[in-house]
């Protein structure tokens, strides 16, 4: 959403960085008063420790505290104000903590790490729980200092997430053990609230005072589907994907989740699978027969501290593993009470699939398979909620669902493995059909007929392994790439890349042309043209030169000869050799903007100029200096701004080149300097990373067209988009960003459905973490 800015008085800039000042400066108060509560915290659950390892853990904690308070002290002001000066991200509330956190990065994460990320999530969202009141009404004056006219809490560098991180980078540097650090942060975080409330409310007082109007909260809607907050209004927390999610889910109780960051990384990282822990029942079975029911030898004396608690950790994951199963066969059906009969999919309904769930749900051998079968249920949620997919899309999805979850319970790769059949085939159904907005868009109907023949079998089939997957994927890739045109994309892009190519190079020539000590009486047109289409000819003639010359078609040298010709005092002393060079002269310039198709209008704007100049030579020179000759309308901009790229008219024909209307360009919203970034740079942050692959919406002639970026130059200045019955329409980059900043591009989807609703799986654990220690 695009920031609006309105004009402020001068003081509020040193009214903004005064507050910054003050926050960072009270860091050492409030470290003081937050250690003094973790203390005593720390010290009443050593006095309530009834296990040896407990009160070492907390005897040892408290020490390092002591012997780190004066540093923690003294360190928490600098943390405060490094943390401030850094640029950052849009949409930095708590949600970042809670969505930040990807699916596929879970397998790459030890357990200390997904701990500490749960405990940096539990601690913001414990303080925010306790500011929050008083952080709202801070944010009003904040963004009225930086000159916004609605409240963007984002743009807040002084809530609590930044605290919080502040915070959690002073402790790493104390290198203290990781498990102490996490007992200080847990304690820590919540008196920490009730600081920063007071530090809040006295801020907000200060800027009253100081005459700030602040601003006002609005009804925030973003393009349905993007992932994000949906609703943002006053007085109300901004409800992310991932609080949703949990909404959704259906959990009875907190403590009866079993779907925990820390089970789901296990599950990724292949853990479960072990001996030993993949089934919870055999192996507690399996020891206590051993250990006490076996009376045929004498068996040692376990040990209490290390048997009593394995025994109970097997029992605990035996119930969750019976809840689990048990709520896989009744998550869903409570949420459809009164819709009998619904369709699932292709003649699968409701009860079907549930007879389904309850089969596999009693051959399921331990908390990794139970742990499968959760996070295919919850990830065919999230896909078949996700508002940007059709309704029939979301009907074959639905129908997946049996098939993906007995493929769940004999191949545990499909969550590991990006590249694995089935989830390839998911990933290529809701990306591809991604291109309609609509069931009755032009080539819906043959999109969606071969997918429904070809997936519908999947459904009723028996899966030992991933090859029915692939199958279907080769299939119905086969089909759907048939109706491509690879010629059509092929040539644009190759026509896309020469411009580049050649643009770069022109680049550098431009430079070394602007660098020459002749060029600096040259009137600015002739100067322009030299650096522009002048310089797209020297570079068009080297990249098709095949010679291996130096100068091929002697372009570069007839810069020499243009820059003499184009000065009257000098050619004024020698008509002679001015009169032999112009028709050689004339002839070799169109002969060179022919190679590059430079349109015939600029052209003739100027040799007009052109001939200005040499007509100076002939008249007697007077006293007073003549004007220099205006520059040509419409002539190309000289290429020493490497923002400004040269498309030749062959090149915009094959590739569908949109030109930028010039009120267009002039609907950049103003900036603020105050800021840390731009308000045009936060308006295309997202396009910045837009992956090859995203869809978007452009706004062509009054009416919104849905296409996708199928090309990205490699040095990024050239974008190619391509609609589902494939035109093409390509942009620099200049234009891109002003169509993002003008609205008239939005981003539709900038990763896979399927990369999103795993993610969503990930935030859900994050939450269920948050909420429960199991």
């Amino acid at each position: 959403m695009s920031k609006h800015f309105i004009d402020v008085p001068d003081h509020y800039e040193a009214l903004y960085r005064a507050v910054l000042k003050q926050a960072a400066l009270a860091g050492e108060s409030i470290m003081g008063k937050v250690l003094v509560v973790a203390r005593a915290e720390l010290k009443e659950c050593f006095t309530q420790a009834r296990g040896f390892i407990d009160r070492d853990r907390f005897e040892l904690s408290l020490k390092l505290l002591d012997s780190h308070t004066k540093a923690l002290c003294e360190g928490y002001p600098q943390a405060l104000t490094n943390a401030f000066k850094q640029i950052l991200p849009q949409g930095g509330d708590r949600a970042v903590a809670l969505q930040g956190l990807r699916f596929d990065q879970l397998e790459l994460m030890d357990s200390a790490q997904v701990q500490e990320r749960v405990e940096f999530a539990r601690s913001q969202q414990s303080v925010s729980l306790v500011s929050d009141a008083e952080l709202s009404e801070l944010n009003t004056y904040i963004c009225a200092t930086l000159g916004m006219s609605a409240v963007h809490p984002e743009s807040n560098p002084i809530r609590p997430e930044i605290f919080v991180r502040a915070l959690q980078n002073l402790l790493a540097q104390t290198q203290v053990p990781s498990l102490v650090r996490l007992d200080w942060l847990q304690h820590m975080s919540r008196a920490l609230g009730g600081e920063l409330s007071a530090l809040y409310k006295t801020l907000s007082q200060k800027l009253h005072v100081e005459g700030v109007l602040p601003a006002g909260y609005v009804v925030v809607r973003t393009h349905e589907g993007i992932g994000r907050s949906v609703d943002a209004s006053a007085g109300a927390t901004p409800t992310g994907s991932a609080s949703r999610q949990r909404a959704a889910v259906g959990l009875e109780n907190a403590q009866d989740s079993v779907l925990t960051l820390d089970t789901l990384r296990r599950l990724l990282a292949g853990e479960l699978d072990q001996p030993g822990s993949e089934s919870g029942r055999e192996s507690f079975a399996e020891q206590f027969s051993r250990e006490f029911e076996s009376a045929s030898e004498p068996q040692p004396t376990p040990d209490f501290e290390s048997t009593v608690p394995a025994a109970f950790e097997a029992l605990k994951e035996m119930k969750q593993v019976d809840r689990m199963v048990e709520r896989i066969g009744n998550r869903r059906e409570a949420a459809r009470a009164g819709k009998p009969g619904r369709v699932v999919g292709q003649g699968s309904s409701v009860h079907e699939v549930h007879e389904v769930r309850e089969q596999l749900r009693q051959m399921t051998k331990g908390l990794g398979q139970a742990l499968s079968l959760e996070v295919v249920a919850l990830m065919v949620e999230n896909i078949a909620r996700d508002a940007r997919l059709l309704d029939p899309i979301r009907a074959v999805i639905k129908n997946l669902e049996p098939a993906l979850l007995r493929l769940a319970l004999v191949d545990p790769r499909f969550f590991s493995d990006k590249q694995h059949p089935a989830r390839c085939l998911l990933q290529e159904i809701t990306h591809r059909s991604l291109a309609y907005d609509s069931v009755e868009s032009r080539g819906f109907t043959a999109f969606l007929d071969p997918l429904q023949r070809v997936v519908g079998p999947l459904a009723d089939l028996q899966i030992d392994d991933a090859e029915p997957f692939e199958q279907v994927l080769k299939e119905l890739v086969r089909v759907w790439d048939e109706r491509k045109k690879p010629d059509q994309l092929e040539k644009a892009v190759q026509a896309l890349q020469h411009a580049e190519d050649r643009n770069l190079l022109a680049e550098t020539i431009a430079r070394e042309i602007a660098a020459r000590p002749d060029v600096n009486k040259l009137p600015t047109g002739l100067l322009e043209f030299l650096c522009g289409p002048w310089a797209q000819v020297i570079a068009h003639a080297k990249l098709a030169d095949e010679t291996g010359s130096g100068d091929p078609g002697q372009y570069r040298e007839l810069v020499l000869a243009l820059v003499w010709s184009a000065q009257p005092d000098l050619t004024s002393k020698n008509i002679a050799k001015l009169t032999r060079l112009v028709p050689q002269l004339l002839s070799k310039l169109r002969e060179g903007l022919h190679l590059i198709d430079y349109p015939t209008l600029k052209t003739s704007a100027f040799f007009d100029l052109l001939m200005k100049l040499h007509q100076q030579a002939f008249r007697p020179r007077v006293k007073a200096a003549e004007p220099e000759p205006a520059p040509p309308a419409g002539l190309q901009p000289s290429l020493l701004d490497t923002e400004n790229t040269w498309i030749a008219p062959a090149e915009a024909k094959i590739s569908g080149f949109m030109e930028m209307a010039p009120e267009l360009g002039q609907s950049a919203p103003e900036t603020s300097p105050l800021l840390p970034q731009t308000a045009a740079t936060n308006l295309v942050s997202a396009a910045l990373s837009l992956p090859v692959g995203a869809w978007v919406e452009l706004l062509v002639n009054g009416v919104w067209v849905r296409t996708q970026l199928s090309w990205a130059s490699p040095h990024g200045s050239l974008f190619l988009f391509t609609s589902a019955y494939g035109s093409t329409q390509s942009m620099t980059r200049r234009s891109r960003d002003k169509l993002l900043a003008a609205g008239s591009m939005r981003i539709v989807s900038d990763q896979t459905v399927v990369d999103g609703a795993l993610d969503a799986v990930a935030q859900t654990a994050m939450l269920n973490s948050i909420d429960v220690k199991l």
